[in-house]
């Protein structure tokens, strides 16, 4: 999806170059190329917008309440219990035994912890893709009544 910017902006740079090397517009020509070159700016702004948020959501997912790190905490502070208590040989049998059960527990919340956050990214990978499609579409319509209005100058 990154390719598509990259894409865009290397022909928005292509043909600001052109139409750099272009000879002078009459006034109602440049007004127009002022206004194509506005809207191809305006969605690709839009279009690093959209990524941002992408990235800001996705990261929002990763930190939120249950996270792997928070996981993890908990998962040490409980094995630690336990093994302070195998540790001054109390109770060895019975905290190994509570161990192997956290242990197993943790994996579990690790699993469900990746199956949730696997499919919260899906759904803003989705609806990424769905906004990027259309600020592709309308910045490609931008770019080619530019590159007709540059054209038509010459």
């Amino acid at each position: 999806m990154k390719t598509i910017v990259l894409s865009a902006l290397i022909s928005v740079a292509a043909l600001g170059n052109s139409l750099a090397s272009s000879p002078t517009d009459p006034s109602a020509e440049k007004s127009k190329v002022t206004v194509l070159k506005e809207a191809v700016a305006f969605h690709r702004y839009n279009m690093e917008v959209l990524h941002n948020q992408y990235d800001l959501a996705e990261t929002r997912i990763k930190t939120s309440r249950g996270n792997h790190a928070e996981l993890d905490r908990e998962h040490k502070i409980f094995v630690g219990m336990y093994q302070q208590d195998i540790d001054q040989g109390i109770r060895v049998e019975q905290s190994k035994k509570a161990i192997a059960e956290i242990n197993a527990r943790y994996v579990k919340l690790h699993a469900e912890r990746d199956a949730y956050e696997a499919k919260e990214i899906a759904k803003l990978q989705k609806q990424l893709e769905v906004a990027l499609r259309k600020e592709a579409k309308e910045f490609n319509k931008a770019k080619k009544a530019l590159s007709r209005t540059a054209q038509a100058a010459h």
